[in-house]
């Protein structure tokens, strides 16, 4: 079979412009569907690549829910239950209908950092959290952070440190950069805060803080001899702070590395709105570094994405400064800290300790004694009780023996879980 193509390039009508077509043709001889088919070659990494915690969770309920005709109650994923606040969704709607407001790539058709009005925000926002002046040229405007969380080991060489139990993007984002990945496990006793000593060949390390599953927070201490160590070995922390403001203990406060002396030198602070704002439908973060940093990461990221929308930026504008957003978002956060006393003294009253961690929207309960955590969610809470929740050990060896909840249902439902559970206790 012959396949021919002849394209002329624009003008060449033109006796002297002929010489300019383009001829493809492509030839398939002796093409047959029969045999063996060749398969793609993927990259190497991908035989490395577990499938995703969470995907794998997701399809068990979905098992569980055909298999016993009984809808699962989903509290294994971070998602707020309620969308973007009804301020920010008028407003960004608003900057939709303006003219131009899909024009063009946004990086071509906007500042590339972000427009001014939000990294002002952004630095009024530090000021007023950290008591910290951020210059303009630390700050970048990015979409969602877990696109960054992947994208940022891609300019590294050398090992990957990952504190565990951590959210599982992290190793697939080293796997996916090359990077060996070292392992630093966290317990109970050490206040689930990685007891790391870094190395020479450590390229970056990942730290989640408020910590995602544990809820544990670092103080300034910590973070004080980590900068001494991310200095002395030239390795580069990557701060993943989606729940920085997701605080239910007022004594307690997250810090920035915009605090520490020298560590803007030596990390990125990659922050995001889906949680703090409930933009998970949205897109919107940011980074804060300092300016080489960001202008390194602005280099990469230049043959990666397009831009953040205006639209996006705006309604981020809003959700930070405007007060009638502020007090929206303020009220939900009020209703979480509701379902977080229900939910953690019922779990208590069921016999599964859980103790009340300062910050994150998320519970990490202890299994019963003598129980398999990833047995005893599957088959008991998820498999009985019709009821989700995430095995600790999904977030990492060190994880074994605890599950992880989330507070974002409604009271009723958090009501009808624990009933539910109750009804299948056999601990």
């Amino acid at each position: 079979m012959r396949l021919g193509c002849t394209c002329t390039a624009p003008g060449s009508d033109s006796p002297g412009n002929r010489s300019h077509a383009i001829v493809i043709s492509l030839k398939f001889q002796n093409l047959s569907l029969r045999g063996p088919v060749a398969m793609p070659s993927y990259a190497s990494f991908m035989e490395n690549l577990p499938v995703y915690a969470f995907a794998r969770v997701a399809r068990k309920s979905q098992e569980v829910a055909q298999r016993d005709g009984v809808a699962v109650i989903n509290a294994r994923i971070g998602i707020p239950d309620k969308e973007a606040m009804p301020t920010v969704k008028r407003h960004m709607e608003e900057a939709v209908r303006e003219a131009d407001s899909t024009l063009g790539y946004p990086v071509d058709m906007h500042p590339e950092r972000g427009i001014a009005a939000l990294r002002e925000a952004i630095q009024a926002d530090y000021k007023e959290r950290h008591g910290v002046d951020v210059p303009d040229e630390c700050i970048m405007v990015t979409g969602w952070s877990k696109e960054v969380l992947h994208n940022l080991p891609r300019m590294f060489r050398g090992n990957a440190v990952i504190p565990e139990p951590v959210y599982p993007a992290y190793v697939g984002a080293a796997i996916a950069a090359g990077n060996p990945i070292r392992l630093v496990p966290m317990s109970a006793e050490g206040g689930w805060l990685p007891e790391v000593k870094l190395q020479s060949d450590d390229a970056y390390m990942f730290f989640c803080d408020p910590n995602n599953p544990t809820g544990s927070v670092a103080d300034r201490p910590y973070y004080d001899g980590l900068a001494g160590q991310l200095k002395a070995t030239d390795t580069i922390g990557i701060f993943d702070k989606p729940y920085k403001d997701y605080v239910f203990d007022a004594s307690v406060k997250p810090l920035s590395i915009a605090q520490i002396p020298g560590m803007m030198d030596h990390g990125y602070e990659v922050v995001s709105f889906s949680k703090h704002h409930n933009f998970v439908g949205i897109g919107l973060g940011w980074l804060v570094s300092s300016p080489e940093n960001i202008s390194q990461f602005n280099r990469f990221y230049g043959h990666i994405w397009q831009g953040v929308p205006l639209y996006h930026q705006k309604a981020g504008l809003v959700a930070l400064t405007d007060p009638a957003a502020r007090a929206e978002m303020k009220a939900y956060m009020d209703e979480l800290t509701d379902r977080r006393r229900l939910f953690v003294d019922g779990l208590n009253q069921l016999g599964l300790r859980c103790d009340t961690a300062p910050a994150t929207p998320y519970l990490w309960i202890k299994v019963p004694e003598g129980r398999n955590d990833e047995d005893f969610v599957l088959e008991t809470i998820l498999g009985r009780a019709h009821v989700a929740f995430m095995p600790g050990s999904y977030f990492g060896q060190s994880g074994s023996g605890y599950m992880r909840a989330t507070l974002f249902l409604p009271e009723e439902k958090i009501n009808e879980a624990l009933g539910r559970i109750a009804a299948v206790r056999d601990w």
